[in-house]
């Protein structure tokens, strides 16, 4: 089980930001995964800025037949950040390879019960 609370956590808030605003800026191929992502900065934004309220799982947003796609994009956007030499993002990057490790174990989870 990944702590998606943790990981955010670490996160820095110049990186937050981003991840925020590039989410708003992306086309919407991944609605869903996009949303999800994004609730959670945002969660973790409030959070920080003392608003509580509960944080969502990605699968309360990504419905089942995404699921492929989904681990897909998050591992594309894992490979970004893991090229990234002008500043640490090392938080980013664990958040988007828990995020594809999450759904990964999902759509196998999801494999094994239609099989």
């Amino acid at each position: 089980m990944i702590d998606f609370v943790k990981l955010l956590a670490a996160i820095d808030n110049r990186s937050l930001q981003a991840i925020i605003a590039a989410i708003d800026q992306l086309p919407g191929t991944m609605p869903a995964l996009q949303a999800w992502i994004e609730h959670a900065a945002r969660w973790e934004h409030d959070r920080r800025g003392g608003h509580h309220y509960p944080l969502q799982g990605p699968m309360a947003a990504i419905p089942p037949e995404e699921l492929p796609d989904a681990v897909t994009a998050s591992a594309l956007i894992a490979e970004c950040f893991r090229h990234e030499q002008r500043r640490d993002v090392r938080a980013v990057l664990a958040f988007f390879e828990g995020l594809r490790e999450t759904l990964l174990a999902e759509h196998q989870r999801a494999d094994a019960a239609l099989h």
